[in-house]
């Protein structure tokens, strides 16, 4: 933070001084010339001169003036909001026409103006150009130091007639002159110098925001691994847990069934013989304990159902799935059902609820999606189609953990089948084959 308020700081005073040089340079044009004009010396300021000046007035304020603009510009560039709009690159393209008009009006006599629309775009334009549009931010670097080396009066005056600022202050006396000289140059070299600063500590602020970042990153790619780590160890609990529930389920329903009815078999087996009657009711017995194990089961599988299908169609029960999803989180999901009014058993109902809730939440958490597509086809008179596509980062090697390896298996109780692919994201496709009564 305080290498940018220290950016800031150099950018100001940067402006500063091609401020005050601007207004020296031209103010240097119209006190000489009414210096030499006060002396009787026009004539020989003539005769010395390479190229018909302009007038002293115009120089003046023209300078200023286009200046002024320049300084406009490049507030409105710097405080515009969308960097990358296209009225950036227009506000760039009047920042250098001002550029020129203003070393135009000082008749090419200061060319730090160039080091101070450099260290403007460099500073506004780095982020951007340097991510997207590497080849055009190279080709600014280099004309901009090129047009600052010809922009040098002995090599520029070599091409083009320009009247010399050194002629108008030859006619100065000596210490004059010599004091003159000194405070031009001065402004230049503090341009430059300034301007160099502003440009290392620019880039040290970069490299050590880089640093920062890498660090940040680092961090979150640990904390990542451990969320990771972590959801590995919750999955296994809840899977032992699940595991002990249904062996609870199972001793506690069929495993008291089943002994009750093995008991009354034996005893029938010894009654039939010799107590017929007896030998009957005791099968009825059985069939009674039959009976209130098959309710129990129903009770048991009913209580591992999801919550969503509680009293609720298919359809609707993913509509407030995929509902809960996207409130909790950024996630986008098109959900396409084209299944219609369909007949199924609530086993298939469960399975394909559960296939496709694991693969939205593979989706989240490991493709790091933003957008879902789901489509529920029915275009084949054999089966139903799942196709559910993710715009994540896909696969390279497909590695089956616990949650694809439930749905392969959950898939193949019912006779199903699914298959997985890297497509722009992770695809999956999910094949049901049709059973009798599954119709609209």
């Amino acid at each position: 933070m305080n290498n940018m308020r220290t950016i800031r700081f150099l950018r100001r005073v940067l402006i500063l001084i091609n401020f005050v040089a601007v207004i020296y340079n031209a103010s240097l044009y119209l006190f000489a010339t009414k210096y030499i004009t006060e002396k009787r010396l026009s004539h020989s300021l003539m005769e010395n001169l390479s190229s018909l000046p302009a007038t002293p007035t115009l120089v003046f304020w023209g300078s200023i003036l286009s200046f002024a603009c320049l300084l406009l510009v490049m507030t409105l560039r710097n405080y515009y909001p969308d960097k990358s709009s296209p009225s950036m690159n227009w506000l760039l393209v009047l920042e250098i026409i001002l550029l020129l008009t203003t070393f135009v009006f000082l008749q090419s006599s200061y060319n730090g103006l160039i080091l101070l629309v450099f260290m403007d775009v460099f500073y506004s334009f780095t982020d951007f150009y340097v991510l997207q549009k590497k080849r055009y931010w190279l080709v600014f670097l280099v004309l901009s130091f090129g047009a600052l080396l010809v922009s040098n009066y002995d090599i520029l005056s070599l091409v083009v007639k320009i009247p010399s600022l050194d002629s108008y202050l030859n006619f100065y006396p000596k210490t004059t002159r010599l004091m003159t000289l000194f405070i031009k140059n001065f402004l230049t070299s503090l341009n430059m110098v300034v301007f160099i600063v502003s440009l290392i500590s620019y880039i040290m602020y970069s490299v050590s925001e880089n640093h920062k970042i890498e660090e940040e990153l680092r961090m979150a790619a640990r904390a990542n691994q451990e969320l990771n780590n972590y959801v590995a160890v919750a999955e296994k609990i809840v899977e032992d847990r699940e595991r002990k529930r249904i062996a609870r389920e199972i001793h506690d329903t069929l495993g008291h069934a089943l002994t009750g009815i093995s008991a009354g078999i034996d005893a029938v087996m010894v009654l039939i013989d010799l107590d017929p009657k007896r030998a009957k009711e005791q099968l009825k017995s059985v069939s009674n304990v039959v009976r209130e194990g098959i309710r129990d089961v129903r009770r048991s599988l009913e209580k591992m159902r999801p919550g969503a299908l509680e009293g609720r169609t298919l359809k609707d029960a993913l509509e407030k799935m995929i509902k809960d999803y996207q409130e909790l989180s950024k996630l986008e999901i098109d959900f396409d059902y084209a299944w219609g009014e369909i007949d199924m058993d609530m086993t298939k109902e469960d399975i394909i609820f559960r296939v496709i809730q694991e693969s939205i939440t593979n989706s989240l958490r490991h493709g790091h999606a933003r957008h879902v597509d789901i489509k529920m086809i029915n275009d084949n008179a054999k089966a139903y189609h799942l196709l559910i596509q993710d715009d994540g980062i896909g696969f390279d090697k497909l590695h089956y953990g616990y949650g694809l390896t439930q749905m392969n298996e959950r898939l193949a109780i019912i006779g199903g089948r699914v298959e997985f692919y890297n497509d722009k994201g992770f695809k999956t496709v999910v094949s049901i084959p049709k059973v009798k009564g599954e119709e609209e």
